[in-house]
């Protein structure tokens, strides 16, 4: 397997998400006030309140390598009123049906890299989701910046359910600009949320410093009514 190849593979292992759409009977969201308030802020400025209206998704998710060189990419057409997303990476099209199991050959590979890659699109707007648990970790200055600190874990739900994320929040824009994300205790990884663009309703993120990589999202459309 080319080196490219490899970096795609395990990036996508160690970043698969911590929370799935589809999470059956989750509990919900919990934390104390400051945390909720600030919870509810960043899913406001990043659109949330009309996520409603969102009826299609189109987006590219690209993995660039340190020396600069296209790692991979998928591209994916998300159709939230027919629960489906149209996904395309490598040699392969697949279409996930999000009532069905997906958890075998094809079907598994597409929906996880819809729950990975969707979540990198959307995670400002998925902290109050069931599950998610919150608490305010104050203000902290990074490279002369002061952020607030949003602590985030979960409750039983998703994929990954042990993992645990430190979100850093301008105080002013209420936007999530970076992230610590911890796949154990022993183990952190750190990248930035910049590129911010209006979509319709929705306020997203486009590109990530992630370690030596950047994960950008390109070709971004958002249908809503």
């Amino acid at each position: 397997m080319k080196r490219a190849a490899i970096a795609a593979s395990v990036l996508l292992v160690t970043i698969l998400i911590s929370l799935s759409l589809r999470a059956a009977a989750a509990p919900p969201p919990s934390g104390d006030d400051a945390a909720m308030k600030l919870a509810k802020d960043v899913v406001k400025a990043s659109g949330g309140d009309n996520w409603a209206k969102v009826k299609r998704i189109q987006w590219t998710f690209n993995v660039i390598d340190k020396d600069g060189k296209p790692a991979m990419a998928a591209k994916h057409d998300w159709d939230l009123r027919a629960g489906t997303d149209l996904v395309t990476w490598k040699d392969k099209t697949v279409t996930v049906k999000f009532a069905d199991k997906n958890d075998e050959g094809d079907a598994k590979a597409a929906y996880q890299r819809w729950v990975n890659d969707s979540y990198w699109l959307l995670m400002p707007m998925k902290l109050l989701d069931g599950g998610v648990k919150l608490a305010h970790g104050g203000t902290q200055e990074v490279e002369g910046q002061k952020y607030e600190v949003l602590n985030m874990s979960f409750q039983d739900v998703g994929l990954t359910p042990g993992d645990k994320y430190t979100l850093y929040i301008d105080p002013q824009e209420k936007l999530v600009r970076r992230w610590d994300y911890m796949p154990s205790a022993e183990k952190k990884m750190s990248g930035t949320w910049d590129g911010y663009e209006q979509f319709g309703p929705l306020k997203l993120a486009t590109k990530h410093q992630f370690g030596d990589r950047q994960i950008n999202m390109t070709d971004v459309k958002v249908e809503a009514d």
